[in-house]
Order: structure tokens, then sequence, then C-alpha cells
């Protein structure tokens, strides 16, 4: 008996143990009472932070809103809550979008995989609470991804914002109950809604989760309404091009085996597009998967079959990028609908992609575009690229990517109750090789493309200008 009562108690502490061993994020699921408390609390502030990805794995970035008279554009970096023996990391202030502060970014670099760390940025009170981080695996890892988050609702009501608010604080807490070992957060674009205001900011930065959790946020077209993405973020190997204009910039990062390519589609700039994407893929020869984020829903659900402006234009931009590099796998957004294709090569179906099934070394890419968190779609009907649809608007979801070995698992899930929706399963046993006479023809092809783009650019800035914005 004493054997048999040893057994199980060692049993149950190794499920606690397994349970419990990447229990890492404060992110806990608020009623709507406790979440109106914080809102009410901070909504009068302008200085949360933003942890960001870092250029690999080995580092992260922070920015933040600070008193201009006092700003410090500094963050430590301890093994320990009490930041005893802290080391201390420098950055620059910038400009902010109003006369009273400053942008503040740093980077800090030289993390360890698996490990704890503690860090404070310098606030206008002086060295903020200490919030801990936690890095995971630097070869296997998962990503989570969400899109359109869109706080705001397009109007400034507080009201409003609030309410956005919850429902983003919920679905992160779901999300990260259920992957406490994400290593970051990727998103397809439209964090916000008006674009300019930094209520909206401060509301989307307010759970907890996110003092822990880095960000990689692609640029959407409500985003592109502004120039608050511009004051907010701190993305690595930003790609500002030749001819992009404004907000315009492109981004990438290295996460172990893993390349993401984070584009801003709201720019026409096919020139741009392409050198970002060459000048990553020969940055990173050794990559085993290239990943593309996007916010235009490219081969997505819903009513973007119908929609010239992305099935012509952004696919003739786009398309000979993912094929010429071979990218695995497309994030998208914007149509506020979950859904995703079959293996798309040459902006055709060359093979199969079917829930639930594991497909090795496929040809072609597949693109999954994200739901809303904040507005979810309504549109139903299907193309013939779609492999998986979803179209529940009452309910959010979120995507996690699964990098082991050389296996991707991509799996969509209900963003309130992690009821699995779809999943896909890649197996890469090849490694990227130049495709040669193939490559060089998209190439050569291409350069009519960039010369549409440029003018194409140039008639878009005319027509944004007339409507007052993106849409």
């Amino acid at each position: 008996m004493k054997k048999i009562i040893s057994v199980s108690m060692a049993i149950v502490m190794l499920l606690q143990v397994c349970i419990f061993a990447f229990a890492h994020f404060n992110a806990p699921a608020l009623t709507k009472a406790e979440w109106d408390t914080l809102y009410n609390s901070l909504k009068d502030d302008n200085t949360l932070p933003m942890l960001c990805v870092g250029a690999d794995e080995t580092e992260v970035g922070l920015c933040w809103h600070a008193d201009k008279e006092t700003a410090v554009a500094q963050v430590r970096v301890a093994d320990n809550a009490d930041m005893n023996g802290a080391e201390t990391f420098t950055g620059e202030k910038t400009d902010a979008e109003n006369d009273e502060q400053v942008v503040c970014r740093v980077t800090v670099t030289g993390l360890k995989e698996n490990s704890t760390y503690y860090y404070q940025w310098y606030s206008d009170n002086g060295w903020s609470k200490s919030c801990k981080y936690e890095t995971k695996s630097f070869g296997d890892h998962k990503a989570l991804v969400i899109g359109d988050i869109q706080i705001g609702g397009q109007t400034e009501s507080t009201e409003v914002q609030s309410m956005n608010g919850y429902t983003w604080n919920s679905v992160l807490a779901e999300a990260l109950s259920k992957n406490p070992d994400a290593s970051f957060m990727l998103s397809a674009g439209d964090n916000t809604s008006t674009g300019q205001t930094a209520a909206e900011w401060q509301t989307l930065l307010m759970p907890e989760a996110l003092r822990s959790l880095p960000l990689a946020l692609a640029i959407g077209n409500h985003d592109k309404k502004g120039m608050m993405y511009n004051y907010y973020t701190n993305m690595p190997n930003e790609y500002f091009g030749k001819y992009f204009e404004g907000l315009d910039r492109d981004f990438w990062f290295r996460y172990g085996d893993v390349l993401y390519l984070v584009f801003d589609a709201c720019s026409p700039s096919a020139a741009d597009h392409m050198a970002m994407a060459k000048e990553a893929v020969e940055a990173n020869p050794d990559a085993k998967w290239r990943i593309g984020v996007m916010h235009q829903a490219l081969f997505g659900p819903g009513y973007s079959a119908l929609d010239p402006e992305t099935m012509i234009l952004l696919n003739a931009v786009f398309s000979p990028i993912f094929d010429s590099f071979d990218v695995d796998l497309v994030l998208t957004g914007h149509s506020h609908l979950q859904g995703r294709s079959h293996f798309i090569w040459e902006s055709s179906v060359v093979g199969k992609a079917e829930s639930g099934k594991t497909y090795t070394d496929p040809r072609g890419t597949v693109y999954l575009n994200t739901n809303a968190i904040c507005d979810q779609g309504s549109f139903s009907g299907s193309a013939q690229y779609m492999a998986y649809s979803f179209y529940d608007n009452d309910v959010t979801t979120y995507t996690t990517l699964e990098f082991e070995g050389d296996t991707l698992k991509i799996e969509t899930k209900r963003g309130d109750n992690s009821e699995l929706l779809d999943s896909l399963t890649l197996k890469k046993t090849k490694d990227f090789k130049d495709n040669g006479i193939l490559q060089k023809l998209h190439r050569f092809v291409y350069k009519f493309v960039e010369f549409l783009g440029i003018v194409y650019q140039k008639i878009d800035n005319v027509v944004v200008a007339i409507r007052g914005g993106h849409f």
C-alpha cells in the first residue's frame, strides 16, 4: 500500500510539474467589473511600455512614452526581482506625437534560452516596478497569432475602447492559459481602429500579460489612418526602402530556424517589398522555415475573393515574392473572417491542404487569414482556393504555430474556450534551394510589377488624400 501511495504521489507531483512548468504569464481572465477598474486606473495615462520581438531570439525591444524633461531611455535587467546586479541598456529618445513627451526605445541583448529575467524601464516616476520575462527554447518554439485587434471601434468613445480592451484581454487570457509556452505574438495588422489616438494604444497595452509577451505587429489599413504606429512600436530590422513614404515600412526577424517577413501591405511599393525579402533571405540562408505576415487577406475567405485591389493588385505585388522565396506560410487579416487556403503557387491551387492532415515537403504556400478580436466578420461564402472557413461572427479565434524539429503544426482555436477548429501539419525534409532559371525569370518579370507599383503608389497617395485616409 505504501508503494502504491508513493507512486501515486509521484505521479501527481509529475503532473503538477508538467502543468505548471510553463505557467509563465500573468494573464488573468478578469470579470467586466475588474477590467473596468483596471481601465479607469490607466486610461488617462500614456506611458505603458510595449515589449517587442528582437532581431533574433536573444533580444527583445521596449518602447514607451516619457516626459520630455525627465525622460531617460534606459532599461535594466537582472535575474532577480530585487534587481541586484542589474545590467543597464541604453537606447534612444525621439520626438513623440505631442510636445510634452518623447518616445524611448531600448533593445535588450544577450538573453539566454529558458531563463527568467526581471526588467525595469525608466518611467516618469523613476525606475518602474520590476516585470518578469521568461525566455523559452531558442530552437523549437511556439508563436501566437491574432489579427485585427482594432481597439477603438472607429470612435474615441472610452466606453467602446473599454469594451474592446475587455474582449482583447479575455482572448489573451484564454490563449495564454492554454499556451503558456508561447514565445511571442504575431499580429496581422489593424492593431488600432482610427490610427490617430494615444488612447487606443494605451488600451491595447493594458493587459498585464503584455509585459512578458513580446509583440510583432504588422501595419494594417486602420493603423495607416494616422501616424501613431510610428510612436508606439520598436520593431527589429525595419526596412524603410527607396520608395516607401510616411508610415510605410517592412521588417523582419529570426527566431530559431524560422525567418519571419512582415510586410506593410498598405504600401504598393513592389520594389521595396521585394528588396526587403531579398535582404532578409540572404542574411538567413540557413533558416528552415519562411513565414510571411501582411494585413490584406490575400487568398482569404469571404469578400476577399471579390476584392479587385486584393486579388489583382496585391496579388501581383506579393505572390511573386512568396513564390520566388518559397515562403511556407503567409498570415493575413483584414476580412475579419477566419480561413485557410490550400497550397497556392502562381495564384493557383497546386495541392490540397485538408484539415487534420500532415503534408511532407509540399509545393506552394498556405495562406491563413485571422478573425478579428473586436469586430468579427459576417460575410459568408467561399472560394475554390479555400481549405477551411469559419463564419461564426460572434466568436473570436486565435492561431498557434508550433515548430518542433522538422515539423510545423498550425492550429486555430476559439478565443473563448480554445476548442480546436482547424489544424494542419507541414513536415520539411529538404533545404531551400535556388531554382535557378525559374527564379531569375520571376525576378525579371517582376521588374515590370515594380514599375507599375510606383505608378500605383502615386495614384494611391492622391486617392488617400482626397478621402482623408486609408480604408
